[in-house]
């Protein structure tokens, strides 16, 4: 699914070890495009690349990345 928008966009991700989902919706709420991806920064760049400028980027908080970080 890919949809012109000119406004801000939102990405939602879901990262996991190997592979991740990204979501881009509007500030509405209308989902502008879903893509599963294999991990790496190349592809992760490239996805949120289709976000424009200045995207607000949501990351899924869970276990692994907290612990991680020492919370």
């Amino acid at each position: 699914m890919t949809a012109a928008y000119d406004g801000q966009q939102i990405v939602g991700m879901d990262l996991h070890r190997c592979r991740s989902v990204l979501v881009r919706m509007t500030r509405e709420g209308e989902r502008l495009g879903k893509a599963r991806i294999t991990n790496s920064p190349g592809a992760l760049r490239a996805e949120i690349a289709k976000a424009g400028e200045r995207p607000q980027v949501v990351v899924e908080a869970t276990y692994g990345w907290v612990r991680r970080e020492g919370a």
